[in-house]
């Protein structure tokens, strides 16, 4: 903030923006809010915009040079592929309309807004400036008494109700700032935020292999000593290794791209005071399924996916070579020129490293739990993880969701996406099917 100077009102002149100082105490108030507390690159974001529109810079205000200024990236980025940038002034338009609608935001004379399409910040008052002169009241002109029939009053209460209700039904949306797509994503959520239980959610629960006592003590023979110890990969010949030394670990751990998926979907409902409930999937019973609307996190790591995914069009499959891929089962057109089912796979490196991923969105009311069932799974991690983010974004998946035929509000709803790969991190997903019934 030290770079946004002070400065006064010229005397007798009414101003049509607020001048820095205003500017520089709002935008601390913001900063220093819940709605931006717990993110650091939103602080930074924000507060370098403001900084460089407040010293003239506004139309210098470039994508890269907020990657570079703000997230560190390199001035050869490609920006194209790499969407951190706009992905954070979403995240900031998020943050200050969540701002705005607390009673510190509502009550504040100052607005800093960051339109859509643009890095440049707008500041502009929401009531009078303070130094505008008020104008005296118009004169009291009484009027005589005049008799009214009563299907006029009777029509003047109707009009005024319906005008009241009018008024509420804005105050609403202003409220809550949905935009178009942000109304769509809302549908979409709809049959989780109107629930009365909170929402279950289902993490996979994939095997992992530790290394055996033996393979351990052969590697440290091998490996030299450290001198602050830490975990490391174990170094022995292949021939030395039985199927013994890999111990197979059941319900222990959860895969990164699961883990970030719940943290974004958990985030969004808390937002919106719907509470949630986390459990591994293996530790979930079927009793349990049918109390609460569900979230499935994951593809055939997570049983629930794999048990409750029998109606569902687009499916996930293990092929001979125990590749996933999601297949496609229900439409005759879809099928490959050889007679065999539309599908979607990846050739995947044996350390998991993929330069793409597929991923499956849904939201379907089961047959078997009676209750609505969400799912979020890619092919490898890097898909869920896209898929949670997706789920969790009004403006991504609203602009997805209104594509969609009429009437999908109240069906069950299936996507298919791509998503690119970057350093291990997904890029945003792209729809390549989908399905509503």
């Amino acid at each position: 903030m030290s770079k946004i100077a002070s400065s006064l009102h010229e005397p007798g002149v009414i101003p049509h923006e607020p001048n820095p100082a205003e500017i520089g105490r709002q935008l601390r108030a913001i900063l220093a809010s819940p709605a931006f507390h717990g993110s650091r690159r939103c602080q930074q974001f924000l507060e370098f915009v403001c900084e460089k529109s407040l010293a003239g810079e506004g139309r210098t205000i470039k994508e890269r040079t907020i990657a570079i200024d703000v997230f560190g990236r390199s001035p050869q980025t490609d920006l194209g592929d790499d969407t951190i940038v706009r992905v954070g002034a979403r995240e900031v338009r998020k943050r200050l309309a969540q701002y705005y609608v607390t009673p510190e935001g509502a009550a504040a004379e100052v607005r800093i807004e960051l339109p859509s399409g643009s890095y440049a910040p707008e500041f502009r008052y929401v009531t009078a400036a303070p130094d505008e002169v008020v104008s005296p009241p118009a004169p009291v002109v009484r009027v005589p008494a005049v008799r009214v029939r009563w299907w006029n009053t009777t029509l003047v209460r109707v009009c005024a109700l319906a005008a009241l209700a009018a008024i509420g039904v804005c105050a609403v949306v202003t409220l809550t700032g949905l935009s178009p797509n942000g109304a769509a994503f809302r549908l979409f959520w709809q049959p989780v935020l109107k629930s009365d239980e909170p929402l279950l959610v289902a993490v996979a629960h994939p095997i992992v292999y530790h290394p055996s006592s033996r393979a351990i003590r052969l590697s440290e023979e091998v490996l030299p000593p450290q001198e602050a110890p830490t975990q490391r990969a174990i170094q022995v010949p292949p021939d030395k290794l039985t199927g013994a030394d890999f111990v197979p670990v059941f319900n222990q751990y959860v895969g990164f791209g699961d883990m970030v998926a719940a943290n974004e979907v958990i985030a969004m409902l808390a937002r919106n005071s719907k509470p949630v409930r986390v459990r591994m999937a293996s530790n979930i019973g079927f009793a349990d399924l049918q109390k609460a609307q569900t979230l499935l996190i994951g593809a055939v790591t997570n049983r629930w996916t794999m048990e409750l995914q029998q109606t569902w069009r687009f499916r996930f499959s293990r092929t001979p070579g125990t590749r996933t891929v999601i297949v496609d089962t229900q439409e005759p057109a879809a099928k490959t020129e050889n007679g065999a089912a539309r599908q979607w796979s990846i050739l995947a490196s044996d350390d998991g490293s993929a330069p793409d991923d597929y991923v499956l969105v849904g939201r379907i009311r089961s047959s078997f739990t009676g209750g609505f069932v969400l799912e979020a799974a890619g092919l490898k991690q890097f898909g869920t993880e896209a898929a949670g983010r997706l789920i969790a974004d009004p403006e991504r998946l609203g602009a997805i969701l209104r594509k969609l035929p009429a009437g999908w509000e109240s069906k069950n709803v299936q996507l298919v996406l791509h998503v690119r790969v970057i350093g291990n991190t997904p890029a945003q997903p792209e729809v390549l099917a989908s399905h509503v019934w």
